[in-house]
């Protein structure tokens, strides 16, 4: 099986790599540096009642943000359009490090989506969003899928990291 890499870095400070494994396999990385520590990404991402204010892609979590609960995510897929895909997810957290849910979503599609803050030193951290799609049609619509979904990680990566240091180096 041909393996094709599609790797762009948009700057020093944000990473997006997009991966084909399979006809049907699909992985998505993002990363964004941001100026707070772990501890402070972390809180902003967990304030899921504030997404309304300020993310994009990921528009709303209804539900909190705990080992094993279910939440509801409202996706805005096209910025252009008003129309939201509303996805339940059962969430893993690791607390103060990872929060990730692996389900079948739409079109039989297998998703292990990942939210990710690690600390690199500094007061700084590397925010880690990432996907592995597989399965149902990802070998329809895999690529426009992962090009769509890496795009909408990178603006919700974007927000979140003006949100934290807004909200904590004013």
């Amino acid at each position: 099986m041909k393996k094709l890499n599609h790797s762009r870095v948009a700057s020093h400070e944000e990473n997006v790599k997009m991966e084909r494994l399979s006809a049907s396999h699909r992985t998505i990385y993002t990363d964004i540096i941001i100026d707070a520590t772990p501890e402070q990404v972390w809180s902003v991402l967990t304030d899921t009642a504030s997404y309304k204010n300020w993310a994009a892609f990921l528009v709303d979590i209804q539900g909190e943000i705990k080992d094993g609960e279910k939440i509801t995510a409202d996706f805005k897929t096209n910025p252009k359009k008003e129309k939201l895909t509303t996805i339940e997810h059962t969430i893993s957290v690791d607390e103060g490090k990872e929060f990730y849910w692996a389900e079948k979503g739409p079109g039989g599609i297998r998703d292990n989506h990942h939210f990710k803050v690690e600390s690199i030193g500094d007061g700084r951290t590397r925010f880690i969003q990432s996907d592995e799609i597989m399965k149902g049609i990802t070998w329809l619509m895999g690529a426009n899928l992962s090009k769509l979904y890496a795009e909408g990680y990178q603006a919700f990566n974007r927000k979140l990291k003006v949100e934290v240091e807004q909200r904590f180096n004013p």
